[in-house]
């Protein structure tokens, strides 16, 4: 079968798995994981590049090739396989939806737009449409002297990455970026999921699996996992998705866990230590960084250090990190050689890293996911933008893969046995479920806990932050 999850969308949930025949093959993921990151095309295009005429013969190959790749078909086989009937019975579940109160939070942010509109009317001085890249570009560049950089088609980039290294030099960029928020949430979220809600109130977002590289899965139609948590109206939107009579949501989100992977894959002591402590990793970077003790770190310093710490993960540049932190390219690119310094099994294990996947022509996962190194044939060097990519990759794919593992056992030993517990969500290293309001909410906190902290041995403990509530927007830690 090409798509396992999409060709039985129409059964019933809890049919439709009954119904596939045992060693049922799903090539489209099967290729994903093969193609080691690459876009996998369609299902004629995969068959002609196999040179074999049906997905019966496209599956015997592609067996074949994982015969040589024990590690990955255990990803495929124990993890990515299973993990289909879990989305699928995430997906047909869905989740309530408040819409009257998320049409007042729509009328709240239409007043809103108003307010940014006029403020930025008076700002411009100028007659132009303020949802033109072009016309916007043009005034912020010529006539207020924002040193916009081009695109390749010689207009002015007006995208938010180069609006906000601006925003705190000139404020006109920072109530531009307000009016576009505002714009988007009303657009791209109240619109779009008043009119997705099914008869029972439900709103139904879809799972991908094979979307992006690192194996991390993406929503979509609506999307759930861009929902800005740091904007007030963001959480106002979440607030109005909500729990059905006599239950509640709770959330189990990883506390860290790309900088605990981070810790366990570069062996790094006085990371490994900070965390077996149960120190704040952030403070403890920036008592490194600024040569002060653990208990003299300000609140300035901590904001610098988890920048940097992030930023490391994500393989973030002196250019990046100066405008993130609004300070020059000089001085970042201090900070991020004093993060090398303070922890130097960090900087050994990137190079080691990087230099083995020049050799081999591809990097992996902990749990042996692939990514390729070069793009085009006879390639020997690894660009920039190549190198961000691929620091990132053992990192995030890594928490991926063991997110995914987690949801796929959460799935067999307590869903399975429990029908009054459904897992809703899935937002990268946070899973929501909806479970009733009695002492099912202990036993489940205990259960999933312990399942998703013990998922794989790490150098380090792997913590888990719980909340609960009635609503997604408003749950409070327990």
């Amino acid at each position: 079968m090409w798509d396992l999850k999409s060709a039985f969308a129409g059964l019933p949930d809890g049919t439709w798995f009954n119904q596939v025949p045992t060693g049922t093959w799903d090539c489209m993921i099967a290729e994903f994981l093969l193609s080691e990151g690459r876009f996998v095309h369609s299902q004629e295009s995969v068959l002609s590049s196999y040179k074999v005429k049906n997905l019966t013969e496209l599956a015997k190959k592609q067996k074949e090739r994982f015969l040589e790749l024990p590690e990955l078909y255990k990803l495929f086989s124990e993890i990515e396989m299973p993990l289909v009937k879990v989305l699928h019975k995430m997906e047909t579940t869905g989740i309530l939806l408040d819409t009257k109160r998320l049409q007042k939070t729509g009328e709240e942010i239409d007043k809103a737009i108003i307010t940014a509109e006029e403020k930025l009317r008076k700002e411009f001085y100028a007659d132009i449409n303020l949802n033109s890249s072009v016309q916007v570009g043009n005034y912020l560049a010529e006539k207020v002297g924002v040193p916009l950089s081009k695109t390749k088609t010689g207009r002015y980039a007006t995208n938010e990455n180069e609006l906000t290294q601006y925003a705190e030099t000139f404020p006109i960029i920072k109530d531009l970026l307000t009016y576009r928020e505002l714009s988007k949430l009303r657009s791209t979220y109240v619109d779009s999921l008043i009119n997705k809600v099914d008869e029972k109130g439900r709103v139904h977002t879809n799972y991908n699996q094979v979307a992006v590289s690192t194996g991390r899965l993406s929503s979509a139609n609506p999307n759930l996992q861009n929902i800005p948590v740091v904007s007030n109206f963001g959480q106002k939107i979440k607030s109005c998705f909500i729990a059905e009579k006599g239950k509640v949501f709770v959330s189990f989100d990883y506390s860290q866990q790309e900088l605990r992977i981070l810790a366990h894959l570069t062996g790094e002591e006085k990371l490994i230590e900070a965390f077996k402590k149960n120190q704040d990793v952030h403070k403890t970077t920036a008592s490194k960084l600024f040569n002060v003790s653990y208990s003299d770190v300000t609140k300035e310093q901590r904001v610098i250090a988890k920048t940097i710490n992030f930023g490391i993960i994500y393989g973030m540049s002196s250019f990046g990190m100066s405008a993130g932190l609004h300070i020059p390219v000089d001085q970042a690119k201090k900070f991020i050689d004093a993060f090398y310094e303070s922890y130097p099994k960090i900087k050994l294990y990137y190079d080691k890293y990087i230099n083995q996947g020049k050799i081999d022509g591809y990097v992996e996962t902990l749990l042996g996911r692939r990514r390729y190194v070069f793009e085009f044939p006879n390639q020997k060097f690894i660009d920039n933008n190549m190198r961000r990519v691929l620091l990132n990759y053992p990192i995030q794919g890594t928490a991926a893969d063991l997110m995914k593992k987690a949801m796929v056992e959460i799935y067999e030993k307590i869903l399975t046995k429990d029908p009054e517990i459904s897992l809703l969500l899935q937002i990268h290293d946070d899973l929501v479920f909806e479970i009733p309001d009695n002492k099912k909410v202990t036993e489940l906190i205990k259960k999933v806990r312990a399942i998703m902290c013990e998922v794989y041995p790490l150098s380090v403990p792997i913590e888990v932050d719980v909340k609960t509530g009635k609503n997604w927007g408003e749950m409070k830690e327990i």
